[in-house]
């Protein structure tokens, strides 16, 4: 799974996260007014992303691609402090290859940690 660090900054049915990498993502994880300002990570699994014009939750440059029959891995250059983010498109996408992308993803599959815990199970 691929962890973003960002603060939560509109609480509510969905719950919007600033991202430190820029985006903004959304997560179905109802959240409270308690909640706001909390530094947290957004969960988003490499097949859950999906290519964006919009507002993204993620944009980096492909380092690598890796074409797997149906599907195509989008390995991210990150800085050196950074997690690294790999992406799973549908489709083989060698045009991708070191070119700037957007990423999002469903809210439904945008996970919420906060102090190394899932905010589904508490």
């Amino acid at each position: 799974m691929n962890l973003l660090p960002g603060e939560l900054v509109d609480p509510g049915n969905n719950t919007k996260v600033k991202l430190r990498n820029g985006g903004i993502a959304l997560s179905a994880y109802r959240s409270t007014h308690a909640d706001r300002g909390a530094k947290v990570n957004v969960g988003i699994r490499p097949e859950d992303f999906v290519e964006t014009n919009e507002d993204h939750a993620f944009v980096g440059k492909v380092d690598i691609t890796e074409a797997r029959g149906e599907v195509t891995l989008l390995n991210f250059a990150t800085k050196s402090d950074a997690d690294p983010v790999i992406a799973k498109l549908l489709g083989i996408h060698a045009e991708l290859g070191h070119t700037e992308v957007r990423l999002t993803a469903d809210p439904s599959k945008v996970h919420i940690f906060m102090n190394g815990a899932s905010l589904l199970y508490r």
